[in-house]
């Protein structure tokens, strides 16, 4: 590739971290355009050129393809990279079938975190960009509530409901805790399997700001204390990962 590939990324979203951990395990070289909802869907839209339908980050841009999906961007980075592949040909299988496993709790963890972040004031105040004064903050908290309402309609999210959610993802974080059972990692080694297992424990709560970056209304939100105490080992586990294996590349940023 002769030119470094382009990662539009939500910087606070599970599956954009699927991405650009994807990429940092294998210490490639990308630049990051940081999206920003509602205002920055007209950018996006042109950036992932002529498709139907909803168009979503992460986004990845190289060699004239548009990849949307983290897991294809993770196969591109096994293609392009030098490091462990985290989609061996022998596993890929098994980890496209816990992605789609998976994908249903993280949807369902996007309802429970976007209703919480409408019913907490100080998140919506979050919400606004660093460079917003704080005694503006509270006048802006409208803007934030409109743009938080837009990106749950974007995504068709039922934000009335909280037993079901609840229910789907820790049916399936007791499956992982049934399969990891005191391993390290999901299969004998570290795969991208272990980090959807992060992507999805990270609606239960948060890792650690060294890795994300959350503001302390944000943290809240994005924790369910019931499903963080059942699955404390489970978030144990996610920290040990991260230790090991969350390379972090300081990347050049594009305007945003």
């Amino acid at each position: 590739m002769n030119e470094l590939p382009t990662l539009v990324s939500l910087y606070y979203s599970p599956w954009s971290e699927r991405a650009r951990w994807a990429l940092d395990h294998h210490e490639l070289a990308y630049r990051l355009v940081q999206h920003t909802p509602l205002l920055g869907e007209p950018r996006l839209r042109k950036l992932a050129g002529p498709r139907r339908g909803r168009v979503t980050v992460p986004l990845l841009l190289a060699g004239g393809e548009a990849l949307m999906e983290s897991f294809e961007i993770a196969r591109f980075a096994d293609r392009h990279g030098r490091a462990e592949p985290l989609l061996p040909e022998a596993l890929e299988p098994e980890i496209r079938e816990l992605n789609a496993l998976l994908e249903h709790a993280m949807e369902e963890g996007r309802s429970l975190t976007t209703a919480a972040l409408l019913a907490d004031d100080a998140a919506l105040e979050e919400t606004l960009p660093r460079g917003v004064p704080p005694l503006l903050r509270p006048l802006l908290r409208p803007l934030s509530r409109l743009g938080t309402r837009w990106f749950a309609r974007k995504y068709a999210l039922d934000l009335a409901e909280r037993a079901k959610p609840l229910a789907a993802i820790a049916g399936t974080l007791r499956r992982l805790r049934e399969h990891y059972a005191g391993r390290a990692y999901f299969f004998d080694r570290f795969s991208y399997a272990d980090i959807l297992v992060c992507s999805l424990l990270q609606a239960i709560s948060p890792v650690s700001d060294r890795y994300i970056r959350l503001g302390p209304a944000w943290r809240r939100a994005w924790t369910i204390p019931e499903l963080a105490t059942e699955f404390r080992e489970l978030l144990t586990l996610r920290d040990e990962l991260y230790a090991r294996h969350r390379k972090r590349r300081v990347q050049p940023e594009l305007d945003s």
